[in-house]
């Protein structure tokens, strides 16, 4: 819709968003976790109502089935999009350390088995919050979400894990 929509689509549109906003943000926080983002997605939902009044159907859904329908859309895309950036990050992360001059072959090996032995002197708990976070790439969020706790314990998991790597990976100084 270009130029000025007419009074009554306007404040159909101003309706509609006071009376599905707050409810259609909680919808999209549950898909996408990061409150912000949720209200991006919810924002681009009121857009497309604003432009394309016509893509509603009244006699298919009720306007919040189809907000909801255009949000969870816009979610997923959201996430899709967000994984994708992240792959493409880790991907160019690992060809730039690989065309680098690093370590030879049996350093890694040997960094390799130093780290399997460090993940391997962790409690259980600490060893799946690290690797879900690090090599999973989860938030702490989403890491309490999949292991149904709370997000300070697995906080708490993570932290103590990196801190036990960290002391066990630390160079020794040869004591005289």
């Amino acid at each position: 819709m270009t130029g000025n929509p007419p009074r009554q689509h306007r404040d159909f549109c101003a309706a509609a968003y006071r009376a599905h906003a707050v409810g259609l943000r909680g919808f999209v926080t549950t898909i996408i976790l990061d409150p912000y983002l949720a209200e991006d997605v919810v924002h681009e939902t009121f857009l497309d109502l604003w432009r394309h009044p016509g893509q509603w159907d009244p006699a298919r859904a009720d306007l919040l089935s189809w907000l909801r329908t255009i949000a969870h859309r816009r979610a997923i895309d959201r996430i899709r999009s967000i994984e994708a950036a992240r792959h493409r990050d880790f991907r160019v992360g690992i060809r730039d350390y690989d065309s680098g001059a690093h370590a030879d072959d049996r350093d890694a090996l040997f960094i390799r088995a130093q780290l399997s032995a460090a993940l391997a002197g962790l409690t259980d708990k600490q060893r799946e919050a690290v690797l879900l976070r690090y090599l999973g790439e989860r938030t702490v969020p989403e890491i309490a979400q999949q292991l149904g706790i709370s997000t300070g314990t697995a906080g708490t998991r993570v932290r103590d894990g990196v801190l036990a790597l960290r002391h066990a990976l630390a160079p020794r100084t040869p004591t005289p």
